[in-house]
């Protein structure tokens, strides 16, 4: 394995041969192909790279791809050099472009080139060499020819700096293939300025990934487009303006991938309009690649009629030309189909709304509502993919995968299919390269002694056992575009016109049977006067126009090939998905979206249903039920799944008929301006096996959980908890009661209207209530602010009867908390009337038990480890405290005929009572003497009250540590 000393020896010779002819090599007669040749593949070896292919003969698993030189008609070249780690084969770490010596790097055409290739794969920096010559290149911003010298990152080395020791360090472990493995690029861009780049130069530039800049692009072309569609013919609706100017943008982009996958041998949209008029020139190539390439994008649509009339002529060419290659800083050779697919999940969220008078781009109602459109990231699509797919799929031969099924039941721009169509690719070429005769029987192509799959291969790969739904026609249309554009990935012209030649076919299979659009929580019983299978009694006809907008699917009819029956038997023979994965969409806004119509049948066919009406619970219990025996399931999606009360019959469901087979904890930050915690849970079709592998994150620790735990635990899946806190809780358990059973009443205040003004008041008046909402109140505190309440249940969306507030004594907790004491809870005996953010708590009267006393333990460290432990996410975030946990806190049994008891008893009600009355002097006080004073009483209070709560709950020191420790 080179090192540093061997890597400068191995260099300090090229210097030297170099120097020594120099005249030679820097003449223009020697070429670029000389000087890769002789030099810049024996500088990369010699920094660990394995240029020569000589142990890495897999073309699918070569650290080095190399570009031959070879150019097809006028095409663009590829970056010369692409450098990878394994086992990211995808995922570039930087490029590197040669050039011949005699002429200057420093150029902004090289400049642009070069850089182009890093910024469009988000590779920090690239590399332009020609040997004399090395300049590492600042690839984080636009390329842009008028700016892209004048960038003061940019750095350079003469060929002499290699033979000092010093200088060849520093481009050693920048470059050398294991300091790149260790993100020795990524550390090194960051130490670059942040955001605008600013320098001695006139260079000013912001850091834009590429993603992100193409999404604002081609949502101004979309916009631009529309109004030039909308100019020509001012009676198409939002819905054939969305349409056309999506088929518009899908076509070109296509056609730009093609061009610079140098798949087709020449350009096309550079010329669109020089000649004559640009729509119908593209239009012309579009039936033309149709009858090559099939698939969606190119599939005759209305914009391809005679008489439709097509965008404004001077608009559209402008887009064509900026979107050619002459003028574009995109190269769809060097994007990853996985960043397409990230732009286009974003693109998906608006449509084009039209009127009369203008054209606008909107946000979709159900975008705008979540907050906005969510990829997924790569990394957990691919986790999920292979714990999935990958495992089922291991041992297999691709005859026997054939007959595998995989999908994505809600699949918007198809990034999970993506996913599973790699993985399997993956497995076919590795299988192969081991099985030489199957490779040759099957079609593979031997190219370098390597067994390659054959587009025809790749077709069968997709058509066999990839599958897709989503409610969204644009969805699937961009699915299928996803899905073309990673077969086509690694083809080449040769490739793509020897599947003509041989086989008479177009190169995309019709994945119209496979990636469909409907809706896959609605079946079409829906439609019909009575359910065939008694599920779902309707009370009237549903309209034309409901049917269209709920576009209910049946699974068994849309997708027979996977639903099928027995000729002879009649009984299922190959029924339901091996794998089911995703991210499936997470709410309907509370259920507020859902039509009467909607709900009536999700009640009535959907378990999961009942309760708070969620997306993702529906699609979690719809995919169980879709998958054939020993099946899996795997979503990302949001851990409230887990324990709150919401979601309980999902949870029992999952649990009574299905196995999980993992939980991962990823907590916060995967998802982009989202502060909900999320896991991953993959679950199969019933088992013997109760193993459940609960894991900290992707890569963290792991334990492991017998399934029959959460079942015991009333279907809560605890995975927050360890084998010590379980422990506790059970000791705890086991000498309590459940507060439940002390309570006469435990519910939450009125429900107002979004008027809140028509009943609330500032200021009192004869009739009103005195009236207080959940940040009014804190831990032992009296009201901050105290506001009236015309108590008319007529003005209030939700009453409760007065007794509820009126009387003697309650405790008051807030509703909705955070933070690792949850529990915040207060005395009230002034018959304070409250909002939905407050529970109220009111004891039986037959209890023993005073009102402080249970106010004491509620407010304790110990309850609210507890009740984090038990049943929240453990996380800093928003807790939502539900009836149905607060009654299951633990009361500790007394004894009152006990005289040690009642005197814990009695000590913990004059503790609470000191805190009340040291709280009300705290809020009232004004020197900071006073402040800092009642602060420490409070404190010294809390103190106190917490260990006697210990002492009551018969805590060791050691339990008490477990407690203290998760505060």
């Amino acid at each position: 394995m080179p090192n540093l000393e061997n890597a400068f020896k191995t260099v300090c010779e090229l210097v030297k041969d170099f120097k020594e002819n120099e005249s030679r090599y820097l003449s223009p007669q020697y070429q670029e192909a000389e000087v890769r040749r002789d030099y810049i593949d024996k500088f990369f070896e010699a920094l660990g790279w394995d240029v020569y292919h000589r142990t890495q003969k897999n073309p699918y698993e070569q650290e080095v791809k190399v570009e031959k030189g070879v150019s097809v008609g006028k095409a663009q070249k590829r970056a010369d050099y692409a450098f990878y780690i394994a086992p990211e084969f995808r995922q570039p770490k930087f490029f590197a472009e040669a050039k011949k010596p005699s002429r200057s790097l420093k150029n902004a055409d090289d400049y642009f080139q070069t850089i182009r290739y890093g910024w469009n794969a988000n590779t920090p920096v690239a590399v332009l060499t020609d040997f004399e010559e090395f300049h590492i290149l600042d690839c984080r911003y636009k390329p842009k020819l008028n700016t892209v010298l004048e960038n003061p990152n940019h750095k350079r080395y003469s060929y002499n700096d290699y033979s000092d020791h010093e200088k060849f360090k520093e481009i050693y472990y920048l470059f050398s293939r294991d300091d790149v493995a260790k993100n020795s690029l990524e550390k090194y861009s960051e130490s670059f300025p942040k955001g605008k780049a600013r320098g001695k130069t006139a260079f000013k530039s912001t850091i834009q990934a590429i993603d992100d800049d193409f999404l604002e692009y081609i949502d101004d072309v979309r916009e631009t487009l529309a109004k030039a569609f909308k100019k020509n013919d001012s009676r198409l609706s939002s819905e054939e303006l969305t349409e056309a100017t999506q088929r518009t943008i899908d076509r070109i982009v296509f056609i730009r991938f093609l061009e610079d996958k140098l798949i087709e041998p020449e350009y096309y949209i550079s010329e669109f309009g020089r000649k004559g008029n640009a729509w119908t020139e593209f239009i012309s190539v579009c039936r033309k690649l149709d009858a090559k390439y099939n698939g969606i994008v190119f599939k005759k649509h209305f914009i391809d009629e005679q008489n439709f009339q097509g965008p404004e002529q001077s608009t559209f060419k402008k887009i064509c030309d900026e979107m050619s290659y002459l003028n574009s800083p995109y190269d769809f050779n060097a994007i990853p189909v996985h960043i397409l697919g990230s732009i286009y999940e974003r693109f998906l969220g608006k449509v084009v709304n039209a009127t009369a008078q203008r054209v606008k781009v909107e946000e979709k109602p159900e975008v705008r509502k979540a907050g906005g459109v969510y990829y997924t990231p790569k990394y957990i699509v691919d986790y999920i993919v292979e714990n999935t797919v990958g495992k089922i799929i291991v041992g297999k031969t691709p005859a026997q995968i054939s007959k595998l099924r995989f999908a994505d039941i809600a699949c918007g721009s198809g990034s999970f299919l993506i996913g599973v169509f790699e993985t399997l690719l993956k497995y076919h070429s590795e299988y192969y390269q081991s099985h030489s005769e199957e490779a040759k029987k099957d079609g593979c192509i031997n190219k370098d002694g390597q067994w390659i799959l054959s587009i025809k291969q790749k077709q069968n790969i997709l058509l066999n056992n990839i599958y897709g739904v989503d409610i969204d026609n644009q969805a699937v249309e961009v699915t299928q575009l996803s899905l073309a554009l990673k077969m086509l990935e690694d083809e080449t012209l040769a490739n793509a016109n020897e599947m003509q030649v041989l086989f008479h076919e177009k190169i995309l299979p019709d994945l119209s049977k496979n990636i469909v659009c409907g809706n896959s929580l609605i079946g079409t019983d829906i439609i019909y006067e009575e359910s065939t299978d008694g599920l779902f009694d309707r009370k009237r006809k549903i309209t034309p126009e409901e049917e269209r907008k709920l576009n209910p699917m049946d699974f068994e009819k849309r997708f027979p090939q996977v639903f099928c029956h027995s000729r002879e038997s009649g009984k299922p023979e190959n029924n339901g998905f091996d794998a089911i994965v995703g991210n499936p969409p997470w709410v309907f806004g509370g259920g507020t979206d859902i039509s009467i119509l909607e709900k009536d049948y999700f009640l009535n066919v959907l378990i999961s249903a009942k309760g708070k009406v969620n997306l993702f619970a529906m699609f979690l219990e719809k995919a169980c039920k879709l998958l054939k025996k020993m099946g899996f399931v795997s979503y990302i999606i949001p851990n409230t799944l887990l324990r709150v009360t919401s979601y309980k019959y999902i949870r029992e469901y999952i649990l009574k008929n299905n196995s999980i087979k993992e939980i991962i904890d990823l907590d916060t930050g995967v998802f982009k301006g989202v502060t909900m915690s999320t896991i991953i849970i993959t679950l199969s079709t019933k088992t013997k096996t109760n193993e459940v592998l609960i894991k900290n994150g992707i890569s963290g620790d792991a334990i492991i959980i017998n399934q029959n735990q959460f079942i015991e635990n009333n279907n809560i899946i605890n995975i927050f908890s360890n084998t010590f806190d379980s422990t506790l809780t059970n000791k705890i358990n086991s000498i309590s009661i459940l507060l439940g059973d002390l309570c006469k009443e435990m519910i939450f205040g009125v429900v107002i209207s979004n008027n809140i003004e028509d009943v609330v008041f500032d200021e009192y008046a004869q009739d009103l209530k005195p009236f207080i909402e959940g940040r009014d109140i804190g831990r032992y505190m009296a009201p901050k602010r105290i506001r009236y309440l015309l108590y008319d249940k007529k003005l209030l969306h939700r009453a409760r009867t007065p007794e509820v507030f009126e009387v003697s004594e309650k405790i008051m907790i807030q509703r909705i908390t955070g933070g690792m004491r949850p529990l915040n809870a207060t005395y009230d005996n002034n018959k304070f009337y409250n909002k939905e953010s407050i529970n109220n708590i009111i004891l039986n009267d037959t209890v023993q038990y005073n009102v402080k006393f249970i106010l004491g333990l509620i407010n304790s460290k110990l309850f609210s480890w507890y009740y984090r432990i038990n049943f929240t996410n453990e996380s800093k975030l928003t807790v939502n405290l539900s009836k149905e946990y607060l009654s299951k806190l633990p009361i500790i049994k007394i004894d009152f005929e006990n005289m040690n008891d009642t005197k814990h008893h009695t000590y913990i009600i004059q503790l609470v009572e000191q805190m009340l009355e040291s709280k009300k002097l705290l809020q009232s006080a004004k020197t900071d003497k006073d402040k800092t004073y009642y602060e420490n009483k409070c404190a010294d209070l809390d103190n106190a009250i917490d260990s006697e709560v210990y002492k009551l709950y018969d805590l060791t020191p050691e339990e008490i540590k477990i407690v203290e420790g998760r505060q």
